[in-house]
């Protein structure tokens, strides 16, 4: 696929064609606050590319807040169910690599054994612009792979001095670019482009072993310490699953109307770190304990999933970090087990 270079009259002219055949979303300063969001563009002048990472992830156009998974008719013959799925043309414009890398994630789970309708119905129809970025304090995407990406996206982006050099990632990503206004790069934009990613990948906020080792220090570590000492300040507020890019845990809900004559199935976020995620019916709560609910988010994401799919199900946005009221932080969490197993004193456990 091509490399082009695109200034910002460029861009702008990218948006308008791409607003006359989707939905254009982006992110977009909230105003008075260093905060962002994706919001449905209708300035191009007032979409943000630079910018730190927005407060929730792109995820929630690919798996809504909360969606009508069926309706029904009742009465006094069969009831009539439909599926209802509601989907439109959309291009999420200015994805950083590390939610790139969440979209991919909740693909593989979502059409791994069984496929969602739904949000496979959402994923064909939308395409993806994506755009380099600078972490933070609380990014650690270098530390999980995702500082960069060589796919899921159409067209991604980096900043070059006010212009941006634009790579091209599939078919449709050509289509975008058919006239609008680019050029060839010069050898010394692609040297810059290498020069600042391997800038990027030098993050001082990271865990202090290769990725892939984590499942196995995972393995030991149930009944360590390190679960108690970092839960004793958390809230269980959720504020970490619901901005995460890969949390996809949900409860659904009936609602019949009152002179029941319809019903719906609605399917909406939930968290395992809310207190009551892991209710059953009698009034036992199986992970009661905030620190087994810390316990069990991080197994989830570094252990679990990541042995089922062969990637971990944390992108290294910050976003939990970032977002908690006390910042608890998941790099000082794996490192303080990573230091417990070099002093030999992890107690293994299921």
């Amino acid at each position: 696929m091509s490399v082009r270079v695109i200034d910002q009259a460029g861009i702008r002219q990218l948006v308008e064609k791409l607003q006359q055949e989707a939905k254009v979303v982006a992110p977009h300063r909230r105003e008075g606050r260093d905060q962002w969001a994706f919001q449905e563009v209708t300035d191009p002048d007032l979409i943000t590319l630079e910018y730190t990472t927005t407060t929730l992830p792109p995820k929630q156009f690919a798996w809504p807040p909360r969606e009508t998974l069926i309706r029904a008719r009742l009465g006094e013959g069969p009831v009539q169910a439909e599926p209802v799925v509601e989907v439109e043309p959309l291009v999420l414009f200015g994805v950083h690599p590390c939610d790139i890398y969440g979209l991919q994630s909740l693909d593989i789970a979502y059409c791994h054994e069984h496929v969602d309708p739904n949000y496979v119905a959402r994923r064909q129809q939308m395409r993806i612009v994506g755009v380099d970025c600078v972490p933070d304090e609380w990014c650690f995407c270098a530390s999980m792979g995702t500082a960069s990406v060589d796919s899921g996206y159409d067209l991604f982006l980096t900043p070059l001095d006010g212009e941006y050099l634009v790579e091209v990632g599939t078919e449709a990503g050509e289509a975008m670019l058919e006239g609008i206004t680019t050029r060839e790069p010069t050898a010394a934009e692609i040297k810059e482009v290498k020069r600042r990613l391997a800038k990027k990948l030098d993050q001082d906020h990271k865990i202090h072993t290769d990725y892939h080792n984590l499942p196995l220090r995972f393995a030991g570590a149930a009944n360590s310490p390190v679960w108690e000492k970092h839960a004793e300040r958390c809230y269980s507020c959720g504020t970490c699953v619901l901005t995460c890019p890969l949390c996809m845990c949900f409860d659904v809900l009936d609602e019949i109307k009152l002179d029941l004559s319809e019903t719906r199935r609605d399917r909406v976020w939930d968290g395992c770190m809310l207190e009551p995620f892991a209710e059953v019916a009698s009034g036992e709560n199986f992970r009661e304990e905030r620190f087994q609910r810390l316990r069990h988010r991080h197994f989830r994401k570094y252990a679990y999933l990541f042995t089922k799919f062969g990637r971990p199900y944390c992108c290294g946005c910050g976003r939990c970090v970032r977002q908690c009221l006390v910042h608890i932080d998941p790099v000082e969490i794996i490192n303080d087990l990573l230091e417990e197993h070099e002093k030999g004193g992890v107690t293994h456990g299921a």
